[in-house]
């Protein structure tokens, strides 16, 4: 059976510390894999298993949400909203047999464009581990 190759990796970032990450990241020229796709919302804690499932219905092979750290959020604790419902929704996606690691929470600082570089090679090695295991949702 012939594998896919190219890669599509959903990032919801939110507008403050996660895109802050990234764009830092961005002006000391750091790069990172063309496939992370970076969809900036307000705050972490507005998406939710919609937004999400709407990101694999539309072709993502993982998805991501990342917000500012914890006692950081600009938007009364946003980013611990959005880290109960990954929790939740990764169990859904365990128990219809597919692999928790195609979706995953992250913190950022704005000034840390270092971190949201990490956090993407995070998501692709988690994203590659469930791929070798067959439980990602499309191959």
């Amino acid at each position: 059976m012939e594998t896919k190759t190219k890669k599509n990796v959903v990032c919801f970032m939110c507008a403050e510390c996660g895109q802050g990450a990234a764009n830092t990241a961005g002006v000391a020229r750091m790069q990172y894999d063309t496939s992370i796709k970076i969809i900036r919302v307000k705050c972490a804690g507005q998406v939710g298993p919609i937004q999400i499932m709407d990101a694999y219905k539309n072709g993502a092979d993982s998805v991501a949400v990342i917000g500012c750290c914890f006692g950081a959020c600009h938007f009364f604790n946003g980013n611990l909203v959005s880290l109960r419902r990954v929790k939740l929704l990764k169990k859904f996606i365990k128990e219809m047999g597919y692999s928790e690691l195609i979706l995953n929470q992250y913190t950022a600082r704005a000034a840390e464009g270092e971190t949201a570089v990490g956090d993407f090679e995070d998501i692709l090695e988690k994203l590659k581990q469930a791929i070798e295991n067959k439980g990602v949702l499309k191959q």
